[in-house]
This record gives structure tokens, sequence and C-alpha cells, in this order.
């Protein structure tokens, strides 16, 4: 056998691994015959092979043992081949640029990460993490119900310790159909303790929620500037909640935008408002809106109808989405760029006795693909409107207004992005409606202006088809809408839940 010479990785001596004081391997002197079949040996074959398995067994007794010490050497050298991959790792962390980076720069990572992640990584981190309030001013409670307990009131109040005095975020999501738990009402009244501070506040739940709030923060709202309330109750009538009312620096406010069917009053601050968005009933917004004159966005969803016509001026108002039209027999806006309604028979004297430069109009039919029914009510919108650029229109465009769009440059002149549906009063003539369509985007695109085009569910025809997507390699937006238009047209501050 060669010889193998090797060095120990821990003194570095030689050593021969196949050195053995083993005893001999026995050979084999009998007939392999004998051996491999069930046939009787001879007598003078017995002493041999009883001598082979004497030799074997002492054999195979020392190669066992030298296995054992080979074992218990490879133990060794795994054992120290993984402190040496653990040391190995530390030090490598040792030369990461991450430890490296100076502390204001973390600070500003750590912003866009959650406060009780980070400090949990490591001291420094945990030191930076926890000396700085502002890590710690978004406080958010969503929905744990029973699991709310003294461990997450804990929570709670270490934050609020750690955010010093800064402005704080507070969202509280409870289940709004079920009554509030124990743990919930103390974490509550946990958050209560600091409205001062409040800056921006997100509320959802029961009327119990509103209760006790209105017991908790009557007159402490000093720093608060954003609010939204969600709100449901078993009450037949409108629920009314006055602990908004002393907020002198609240600007926007958002009432029961998911919960529309459930109106709420509020008595807020109406004269500093600059956006509003709520559910109320029809003589609730007329009430409310007397006194909101520096208004900038509005968004009503309106639970019922009224006779009552109060004329009411929002002399700042940009935007307005309304979930009844009806509604603008009441209103003066003098400086409105945005529309977002219903098509109904009052836009049209609106827009005519507006000194306004609409710039954007968002209509929509009360059912889904409907031709409103009298097309030329919808021409003479858009021509009271000559300074509209955006303009979208969930009811399918009627022939007229195509043809128009096609032959009368001067009906929308600004107009730089249109969203439609295209339909026509028989199947027959559904190629002339396309045809006009794509016509009135050519032209409009040659004279400079139009921009963006987008049709829901277009089916044309191979070779106008051809003609939208030379327009779009020359620069042209287009594209198609598979549901509805308002997703696209509608920014999501100014949506009417209850007509999606």
């Amino acid at each position: 056998m060669a010889e193998s010479i090797h060095l120990c990785p821990q003194c570095f001596t030689a050593f021969d691994p196949t050195e053995s004081k083993l005893p001999p391997a026995p050979s084999v002197s009998v007939s392999r015959a004998v051996l491999e079949s069930n046939d009787p040996p001879l007598e003078s074959q017995i002493p041999i092979l009883q001598d082979f398995v004497s030799m074997g067994r002492a054999r195979m007794s020392g190669l066992n043992a030298k296995i054992a010490q080979f074992h218990s050497f490879l133990d060794d050298l795994r054992k120290e081949s993984r402190g040496l991959a653990i040391e190995i790792r530390k030090h490598q962390g040792g030369l990461s640029p991450l430890r490296r980076l100076p502390t204001e720069i973390l600070s500003f990572i750590f912003t866009f990460t959650d406060p009780w992640t980070v400090s949990a990584v490591c001291a420094r981190w945990r030191v930076i993490v926890v000396s700085q309030p502002c890590f710690w001013t978004s406080i958010h409670y969503s929905d744990s119900g029973a699991f709310a307990n003294l461990h997450t009131t804990h929570k709670f109040e270490a934050q609020l310790c750690r955010s010093g005095q800064w402005p704080l975020n507070v969202e509280f999501f409870a289940d709004e159909n079920a009554d509030l738990a124990p743990g919930e009402v103390h974490i509550l009244q946990t958050i209560c303790k600091h409205a001062g501070r409040w800056e921006t506040v997100s509320l959802s739940g029961p009327e119990e929620l509103y209760r006790q709030l209105g017991r908790s923060i009557q007159g402490q709202l000093a720093l608060l500037q954003d609010l939204k309330v969600d709100m449901v109750y078993d009450a037949d009538e409108i629920t009314s909640l006055d602990m908004f009312h002393d907020a002198p620096r609240l600007q926007r406010v958002s009432v029961n935008r998911g919960f529309w069917e459930f109106p709420v009053a509020m008595i807020l601050p109406w004269s500093q408002l600059l956006r509003f968005g709520g559910s109320n009933s029809w003589d609730g917004h007329l009430h409310a809106l007397l006194d909101a004159t520096n208004l900038v966005d509005c968004a009503l969803e309106i639970t019922d109808t009224s006779a009552q016509r109060i004329p009411i001026l929002l002399p700042c108002l940009f935007r307005l989405s309304l979930s009844d039209p009806t509604f603008l027999d009441c209103l003066e806006t003098p400086v409105l760029l945005e529309l977002y309604c219903g098509y109904a028979s009052p836009v049209l004297p609106f827009l005519r006795r507006q000194a306004c430069k609409l710039q954007k109009l968002v209509m929509w039919a009360m059912w889904e693909y409907d031709t409103p029914a009298d097309t030329g009510d919808l021409i003479h919108i858009v021509d009271a409107a000559p300074a509209i650029s955006n303009l979208a229109l969930q009811p399918p465009l009627p022939d007229e207004f195509v043809r128009d769009l096609h032959s009368r440059p001067n009906m929308a002149p600004a107009l730089e992005h249109i969203s439609c549906a295209l339909s026509t009063t028989d199947l027959s003539g559904s190629l002339d409606v396309q045809t006009n369509f794509v016509q009135g985007v050519e032209s409009r695109w040659k004279s400079g202006r139009l921009k963006s085009v987008k049709v829901i569910n277009p089916r044309f025809p191979p070779d106008l088809l051809d003609r939208m997507l030379v327009l779009q390699s020359l620069g042209l937006e287009f594209g198609g809408a598979n549901h509805s238009i308002r997703w696209d047209a509608v920014p999501p501050e100014l949506w009417i839940v209850s007509d999606q």
C-alpha cells in the first residue's frame, strides 16, 4: 500500500492515517464453490473456515476502532470549520459599508420602515430609533378586538412616550359591527390622552367609539388638520357628531365616505375647511355649506332629495363631485375647474349660469351603458364649457355627438384628453360612428391639442384600429378600459362610492 503522509491541522505533526497495528487480513484458501453454495464443506476445510472467521473478526474489530478514531477526528474538524465560518461572517460584517453609514443617513432610511422592527435588529439601530421621536409619531390600531390586551396597551404607551411632543398621525380602526372590547377602550383612552398632539386622524368603528371620543377629546384638538370619520350606527335618524368643532387648524375632513348609506351630520369649523367629503341629507349639506365659503374640494354623497333650493355661493371651489346632480341647482361656483357627477338635466343650466372656465368634466349614467334620452343635451353641455381640456363620459357617446366631434372643431376646442364609450342606435350604423370618432381623433391630433384617448371595450375594425395605432406610434396615448372610466378619471378623494 502506498504511503500517505498528512499534517495535523492543529499541531502540524506529520502522520500516516493508513498506518495501523491491525491484525493481518485473513487469506481465502477455500474454493469459492464451497463459499457460494449450500454444499457441505470437506472435513479438511472446516479448520480453514474457522481460522478465517476468527482472524476476520479480529481484523474487523480493529477496523471499527480505527473508523471510530477517524469519525472523532472528522467531528473535531467539522466543529472547527463551523466555528471558523461564524468568525469569518462576523469579521465580514465588520467590513460591511452599512456599518460605516452615518447616523443621519440611517435615520433617513428608517423613516420608511417600521420602528419596532428596526429597533430589534441591533443595539446601534435601536439607539438611533428609540432616541428620535419622529419615528414614533404614527399611531396605528387595527381591529384586534378581543386580542387587545395589556401588552398591546403597554406597547402604545411606550410609543406615545417615545414620540415626545411631536405631532401625531392617529389611525384607529375597530370592527364597526361589534362593541368595543375592554382592551380597545383602554387603548383608545390612552391615545386620547395625547389628543392635543393629533395632527391627522382616521377613525372607523361603531357609534360607541365616537361616544368614547366625545367624553375624552373635547377642546383638545389644537393641532388637528386632517380628519377622516367612518361610523356605523343603529339609529333611524341621522347621527350628529360635535366633538371636532373646536379644532382651529382643521382644513380637510372626510365623513362616512366608505359608509355612505349612514349619513352623518358634523359640527365643524366650516369657515376654515379647504376640503370636505361626506355623506349627509340634502338639507344637512346645505346647512353645512352655508358657512363653508373657503372650500377648494368638495365631494357630497346625498342620501335623499328635497324641494329646498337655498342658493349657496362657494367662491373658492375648484373641484366638485356629487352623487345627485340636482344639487347643482343650489350652487354658485365662479372658479370651478373640475366637475364630477351623474348625467342629468341640471348640469346644463348649472354650466350656463357659471362664470367659471371648467377644464375637466366627468359624467356617468345612472345605469351603466345607458345612452342619455336627450342626446342634444350632451352637445350643449360641452358647448357650455369651451375651456374643457379633459372630458370623460360614461354614457356611450350618441351618434350626433360623435359626428360633431369630427365635423365641429369649435366643439371643445381645448380638448386634450377624452375617455368614453362608443355606441349607436342600430348595428348598421356602428361603422359610421367608429369612423367618425377616428376621424375626429385624427383631426384633433393634427391640430396639436389632443394627447390621449381611452375607449371602453374598443372594437374597431382592423383598418380603423391601424389608424389609431399609427397615431399611437406618433405619440398619442391610446388605450382601452374594460370597466368604468371613473376609476381612472375621478381622483380617489372625490369618488362617489354609492355610484361605483
